[in-house]
């Protein structure tokens, strides 16, 4: 059995306009003052309460924020996302050639089954592990942890390859002692990077990476 855990945002989905737009008014709607563009071009990733607690925030304001930005959501802010090119061909190959296929996303479930949908790819998904809107679900390694246990797959961590583009990505499959693939088209740094176990530059680099790791396995 060969496993492949497929973050979303940042790695099969270009998200990053609907996450920023939801940022941005959930800031104004805080009166909270928006930071640069660098750091807003880099909020796609950890759960949205752990950005806002990065810029200050209290734990309680954050939550509020939180509300405030899966409300903006729900709306029809997860629809402005478009798939990457080249990642659903990917991921029907992968499909078709037997692999198992995972998220393992920090998005909620709701918004990921959503745009997964209407790009596309859930249909070639087995299971969808994503975070819950509301609950103590949020985190990477926490989502990892469910799909795991709700799967409850008899394997080596070596059958499991997470695929993503952020560290939370790698620190979180790193947890479970699970080797991560990092995607530069995403929203991560060459030094986020660095840590993963490969680097993809391209769904063509991916392909061959996966190949390779297949084959290594025998």
């Amino acid at each position: 059995m060969s496993i492949l855990l497929l973050d979303v945002d940042g790695t099969l989905i270009d998200s990053l306009p609907g996450i920023q737009g939801g940022f941005r008014h959930t800031l104004d709607q805080l009166g909270w003052p928006h930071p640069d563009q660098q750091f807003v071009d880099h909020i796609a990733g950890p759960p949205m309460e752990v950005t806002l607690r990065s810029l200050g925030m209290s734990p309680e304001l954050a939550q509020e924020g939180l509300q405030i930005y899966l409300d903006y959501t729900r709306r029809g802010g997860w629809a402005n996302a478009t798939s990457f090119p080249g990642m659903l061909e990917l991921v029907r190959s992968w499909k078709a050639a037997g692999l198992t296929l995972a998220t393992a996303t920090s998005k909620g479930e709701e918004f990921a089954r959503l745009i997964l949908e209407r790009e596309g790819f859930l249909a070639h998904i087995d299971f969808l592990g994503a975070a819950q809107e509301d609950g103590p679900r949020r985190g990477k390694s926490a989502v990892i942890d469910h799909v795991l246990a709700t799967n409850g797959w008899d394997v080596d961590t070596s059958d499991i390859l997470m695929i993503g583009d952020r560290t939370h990505d790698i620190e979180g499959a790193a947890e479970h002692g699970i080797n991560t693939v990092a995607v530069a088209w995403g929203y991560g740094t060459p030094a986020e990077w660095a840590n993963a176990a490969r680097t993809a530059h391209t769904p063509t680099d991916l392909e061959g990476i996966v190949h390779d790791w297949l084959a290594a396995r025998g």
